[in-house]
């Protein structure tokens, strides 16, 4: 346990979990102590979760070291400071950092939260620059064969066993301890893949330091074994015909999925086990097999349930908006801690196929902008060489040649929100990604990722004409039927596009943003509005609310196109003061529904791309309304 001012609390916890949800937050330095006892001094290691926004850490009120950077897992070595008997600890977070360390700026809140703590001491442990781990994993995998490199530094003295299994398939070998780095080389035939959300299979590869016998430190990763590329115009690949598009394993993967925050109503980003579990659960029902951790690395507990899920990920620093040739040195020599935490400590997860820069990052000189981008890949890679290394763009800038003068990177992404901040009239992005596929796949020969796109949602707010009813963009009103036709739009022209990189709507979670002041309005009946205060400051392009529980009938298409649990789902359950008004689905179940009132048949139509209209409308109080889908049916009472 913790004490916070006068509190005894458990992490995580976050000091912004109630005031992050309205119009100001508390900023500024905020401490938490505790104390453990130690029986003997040894190397001692503190392992934090992650520290937001920067955490300055001291033992026995000396100062131990400050670290520059938030949401990311890190070490900090304790062994000269620490003492037998009790230990005193104190962490100082700050979220006020300003200009010195990323994010300077951003569309979500800067809290202050600690994550979970804990203490490593033995006289022999791994060296800590291998992450939470204490060891590296790094393979070479075709269909037939894997060899499996696994490395490590451990003090000299000691007997290192690596073992591999998955139940089936053991290895193990053990050598002494040089002081050196050391590699452990295993070669299996015909692994069994890590095939995505298709056979997420994986080994468990366990790492023991032993001394005359005596087990010192002991560690297990599951890992998954699998390749995958990005191929332009490869005319092998599916019957002869040219192909351009991302390959698992040597076949078609179409990724698609959603952005995710780390943010839940009354925690913030303080998020525990039992909360990841609600949380995936719904990533579960909704069906997809990709996920962009945007802005900012997560919880190793989220990567290591995409492992066991087979969700693949995008993930990246915090760099956001500020790429400015006037910003403090400081903030570029903290981003080279951002980058080398979130790559040694996440370093071992197979969900992680692609690194991200940044976001929306502007400048002003693109010139300077190629430089940093250009040099942090080469950060990146080399600590890491397998992955794919790009960042995400604007819509402002449909080309890369105008956005830091096109530097070398792996992949582009871009955000494009057709229907909201720009074509407003239109819910088809298709002429906006055909410029984009034209400037970066065909001319550069570069991935390209539809990173960003969506449109904002009040489930308790509805209009038969919402094209005309929601207030587009940052404003008050937005029906969530507009919402519903908008993502409509796109489901439909991203199949056009098996070409991406990766697709991710924006975002499967509603998340708190203090500086937002949008989508407050209330309309159930379609026509008589209120607001409520408690639907300010949030960013509402979620498809199920802040709660994590509540889905908006936005959800439902998504499941319809990516899920294989057969469903029906009657939208515009809580619009049931408007009963004249046609009844519309979604459903995955078949292609013909059938509408009953009080157990009358009404009317049967064509299911259209997962979706039903009924034609028919005056419906009285107290109707029980049921619509069928082949085995599916769902019902409500007006």
């Amino acid at each position: 346990s913790w004490t916070y001012t006068t509190q005894t609390i458990t992490t995580p916890y976050s000091v912004n979990r109630i005031d992050g949800h309205s119009g100001s937050y508390a900023k500024g330095t905020f401490n938490f102590e505790t104390s453990f006892n130690l029986h003997d001094v040894n190397p001692a290691y503190l392992w934090f979760q992650h520290a937001d926004q920067s955490a300055s850490v001291y033992v026995d009120n000396t100062l131990v070291e400050k670290h520059w950077g938030g949401y990311t897992a890190f070490f900090v070595d304790i062994s000269r400071y620490v003492h037998r008997g009790t230990n005193n600890i104190k962490v100082a977070l700050k979220n006020n950092e300003g200009n010195y360390l990323a994010p300077a700026a951003g569309d979500f809140n800067f809290n202050a939260t600690l994550g979970n703590v804990k203490l490593f001491t033995s006289p022999y442990l791994p060296d800590m620059k291998y992450g939470y781990d204490g060891f590296h994993v790094t393979s070479t995998v075709t269909s037939s064969s894997a060899t499996i490199n696994v490395k490590t530094t451990v003090p000299v003295g000691a007997t290192i066993v690596c073992t591999i299994t998955d139940g089936t398939y053991t290895w193990s070998d053990e050598d002494d301890s040089t002081g050196l780095e050391q590699t452990f080389t295993a070669t299996i035939s015909n692994p069994h893949l890590w095939n995505g959300t298709i056979d997420p299979h994986l080994y468990t590869i366990t790492m023991e330091i032993y001394k005359d016998d005596d087990l010192y430190h002991s560690y297990s990763r599951p890992y998954g074994l699998r390749y995958y590329s990005y191929v332009i115009n490869d005319t092998t690949v599916i019957q002869g015909q040219s192909y351009t598009g991302f390959l698992l394993n040597g076949s078609p993967y179409y990724l698609r999925g959603v952005c995710m925050h780390d943010d839940l109503a009354g925690k913030a980003n303080a998020l525990t086990d039992s909360d990841y579990t609600q949380e995936f659960a719904i990533i579960q029902e909704l069906g997809c097999n990709f996920l962009r951790l945007a802005h900012y690395p997560h919880p190793k507990e989220v990567y290591d349930r995409c492992d066991q899920l087979g969700i693949i990920v995008q993930t990246e620093a915090p760099c956001v908006n500020k790429l400015d040739s006037t910003m403090p040195s400081d903030y570029y020599t903290h981003l080279d801690t951002q980058y080398t935490d979130m790559v040694n400590q996440h370093f071992n997860h197979p969900c992680i196929m692609f690194w991200g820069l940044s976001n929306e990052t502007t400048t002003d000189d693109k010139d300077f902008g190629k430089t940093k981008i250009e040099y942090y890949t080469s950060l990146i890679k080399s600590l890491d060489t397998e992955r794919l290394v790009g960042y995400v763009m604007s819509h402002s800038y449909p080309n890369p040649s105008s956005y830091y003068n096109n530097p070398n990177v792996d992949w582009f992404g871009c955000n494009i929100y057709v229907g909201w901040y720009i074509d407003k009239a239109s819910n088809n992005p298709t002429s906006q990604l055909n410029t984009r596929v034209a400037n970066i796949i065909t001319n550069l020969h570069k991935p390209l990722a539809f990173s960003e796109y969506g449109a904002g949602g009040t489930q308790n707010c509805h209009s038969e004409d919402p094209q005309t009813t929601t207030t587009k963009g940052n404003y008050e009103r937005h029906d969530i039927e507009y919402q519903m036709w908008l993502h409509e739009g796109h489901i439909a022209a991203i199949r056009n596009f098996p070409q991406l990189l990766f697709t991710s709507q924006w975002q499967l979670f509603d998340i708190a943003v203090s500086n937002r002041n949008e989508g407050y309005t209330v309309c159930l009946d379609g026509e008589t509005t209120s607001t409520d205060d408690e639907l300010r400051r949030l960013n509402n392009k979620g498809l199920v609310e802040r709660d994590h529980i509540t889905k908006k009938d936005t959800f439902y298409i998504y499941k319809a196109e990516w899920s294989s649990q057969l469903f029906v789902h009657i939208c515009g359950k809580d619009y049931t003061r408007m009963t004249d008004r046609v009844i519309k689905c979604y459903t995955n179940a078949g292609n013909s529904a059938s509408l009953y009132v009080n157990n009358t048949l009404i009317e049967t139509v064509t299911v259209s791309d997962h979706i039903v209209v009924f034609t028919a409308r005056n419906f009285s109080s107290g109707d029980v309304v049921r619509v069928d889908v082949g085995t599916t049916s769902d019902n409500f009472t007006f």
